[in-house]
């Protein structure tokens, strides 16, 4: 039996107040499964070791290696400073942020802008304690280039031509790329980014070699996502979770509700919607066969906070919003109690006796109930703080439900050929600056 720590609550999937026509129902997803024959032989594909693939990277991915190397370098570093962006930076911040140790002897810190104010942070590292990782699967990205360029005549002024070496790493793909190119003029050494698409690499060296140097259970994570790769391969409509929640908010979009809001009641998850976002909003903004624009728009809203900014639109305005709540039912049993000795003042009277986590929770509670009285559909997906297998299976659903929508709508999960127009132009624009400059 496969064991699961995710909980995914989905009896919220068919709320509705406008009538049959705008609710959905199990049957209908049920109908959506001939149209997925098609994904179900790729996936079995996918699951065989001999094909790459990002879903079995949790079998594929050699985690003895990584974290051998991660030892290395925690033991000789303070901290590690990544250069990236994209799907070379989010997964692994993800990681980090949620499950790192937070030690302030293996910090682990990540650049993903080139915002001048920002890595303006970077003249301020201390280089003979620090490494440098650069990750870029092209080689040629144009921000982690400048990262790196930018920063290599301090590093050097520290360390010296030959201790770039000993404190860089680069991870690439692209033999013919830049990255790679100075890896042999600069002797750094440069370990092989997977043939996977960056949005789908978190559970490959590029996500797991920073969160293991941050002190993150790889080990968990990985065995987390190969449960519910197994899951994510059954054929059954309704047994496979990928495929109900995927085709529950195909429906969902067929009436309209197109906005992904995801809204997590935990801080620390906030860095998940992060990666989330590009992972929906790269793999699904297309163009179909039939010259239809295509996609879900990712959004965030932060529990408890955007209560108190974004909850009227969520319950008045348009219902073209599906919500997926991200929680840690645990967080009820944490915090402060709120003091007896004022429980006289109306205000008060409720709070007194319980903990903020108790507080936290039952605002989440009441949010999710509220909604679905109110008609508008959500669903509540449950994990323990900093619980590393169930982040491993959150990981793998939110990957394969992003396939599931791409299926239905047509298009191609893993390519991104319209973002290639904005890189041309910006290195076009870059070459005319002098003549730009009086434009901004």
């Amino acid at each position: 039996m496969t064991i699961s720590r995710l909980s995914i609550d989905d009896l919220n999937l068919f709320a509705s107040k406008g009538g049959s026509d705008q609710a959905i129902t199990v049957d209908e997803i049920k109908q959506l499964s001939p149209r997925l024959d098609k994904l179900r032989q790729r996936i079995q594909k996918w699951l065989d070791p001999k094909e790459p693939s990002f879903l079995n990277l949790p079998w594929t991915t050699d985690v003895s290696a990584i974290k051998k190397q991660g030892q290395v370098y925690s033991r000789k570093f303070k901290r590690t400073v990544v250069f990236g962006i994209g799907g070379s930076s989010l997964g692994g911040e993800m990681l980090v942020r949620t499950l790192g140790h937070r030690s302030p002897r293996n910090q682990v810190n990540f650049y993903d802008n080139v915002d001048p104010s920002t890595m303006e942070e970077v003249n301020e590292i201390h280089w003979p304690d620090t490494l440098c990782l650069v990750i870029s699967k092209s080689g040629n990205t144009a921000e982690t280039l400048s990262q790196f360029l930018t920063v290599l005549p301090r590093m050097e002024r520290y360390l010296g031509t030959e201790g770039i070496s000993e404190h860089t790493l680069f991870i690439t793909e692209n033999e013919q790329g830049a990255l790679f190119e100075l890896g042999k003029r600069l002797n750094i050494p440069t370990i092989a980014h997977p043939p996977i698409g960056g949005r789908f690499s978190v559970l490959s060296i590029v996500g797991l070699l920073p969160a293991y140097i941050s002190g993150v259970d790889i080990d968990g994570v990985m065995e987390g996502a190969r449960a519910m790769a197994k899951r994510c391969g059954l054929a059954d409509m309704t047994e496979n979770p990928a495929f109900y929640n995927g085709g529950a908010q195909y429906l969902h979009a067929h009436k309209g509700r197109t906005i992904t809001m995801m809204m997590p009641y935990a801080d620390n998850l906030r860095l998940m919607v992060n990666w989330f976002r590009q992972l929906w909003a790269e793999s699904l903004g297309k163009v179909d066969a039939n010259g239809q624009h295509q996609g879900l728009t990712p959004i965030e809203a932060h529990g408890v906070t955007d209560q108190h900014s974004q909850l009227q639109l969520l319950l008045e305005g348009p219902d073209d919003k599906f919500v997926t709540f991200v929680t840690n039912p645990g967080l009820r049993y944490e915090g402060r109690r709120v003091p007896m000795q004022f429980q006289d003042i109306p205000a008060i009277t409720p709070l007194a006796g319980h903990t903020i986590g108790e507080l936290f929770i039952s605002e989440l509670k009441a949010t999710r109930t509220t909604l679905t009285r109110r008609g508008r559909p959500n669903r509540t997906l449950a994990l323990d703080d900093r619980d590393a297998y169930a982040l491993g299976e959150l990981i793998i659903l939110l990957e394969m439900e992003t396939v599931v929508l791409a299926e239905l709508m047509g298009i191609d999960a893993f390519d991104q050929p319209a973002v290639e127009e904005s890189k041309v132009l910006t290195r076009q624009y870059l070459s005319q600056m002098s003549t730009l400059d009086s434009l901004l």
